[in-house]
């Protein structure tokens, strides 16, 4: 199991990692939005975006299979003694649903591709084949659920990172240092 002070180097290692490509992805995806699909230089610009957009979607799926194996494999640091049990369930129900969310967004973002008739692109090397066939009403179905899972995502993220704040600011119990 894990130290019972600090997350060993993987595990460090593929947290920050993963935090910066998600929010690699939602600054791409926010540009994206912003893009006139009319304007021949903009769609030029949205079709790198998208590739990039997909290949970083791919990744960050990988990554948190990754990561969510050695934290089953290895474990994590228990909280520290005196942490409030509402602080611990909610830490830990914050985590799950980040694991979770993390998981289902690429797949969302794949079938989305699909419905709108695409290949997944990986960073425009690779092309994995859709598994749905194009469908206007799936991809518009599929493209919202994606949205709104990015803004769960952004929800998740920010109680993360007031998790973090109580625990480094009001609590300064060493919680953050051990991911750090």
């Amino acid at each position: 199991m894990a130290d019972a002070d600090e997350y060993g180097t993987v595990q460090k290692l593929l947290h920050w990692l993963i935090a910066l490509l998600v929010v690699a992805q939602v600054v791409v995806g926010v540009w994206i939005g912003t893009l006139d699909p009319h304007d021949q230089a903009q769609a030029a610009l949205a079709t790198i975006l998208y590739q990039a957009h997909d290949g970083t979607g791919a990744s960050i799926l990988v990554l948190v299979l990754l990561r969510l194996l050695v934290r089953l494999t290895v474990g994590v640091p228990a909280l520290p003694r005196g942490t409030p049990r509402w602080a611990d369930s909610l830490a830990h129900l914050n985590h799950r649903l980040l694991y979770l969310v993390l998981i289902v967004q690429p797949v969302l973002g794949y079938l989305t591709n699909g419905a709108n008739g695409y290949p997944w692109s990986i960073y425009g090397l690779y092309n994995i084949p859709a598994i749905i066939a194009k469908n206007a009403v799936w991809a518009d179905w599929l493209g919202q659920a994606h949205q709104v899972g990015a803004a769960v995502l952004i929800s998740l993220v920010a109680l993360h990172l007031l998790g973090a704040f109580y625990h480094g600011v009001i609590r300064r119990d060493g919680v953050v240092s051990r991911i750090v």
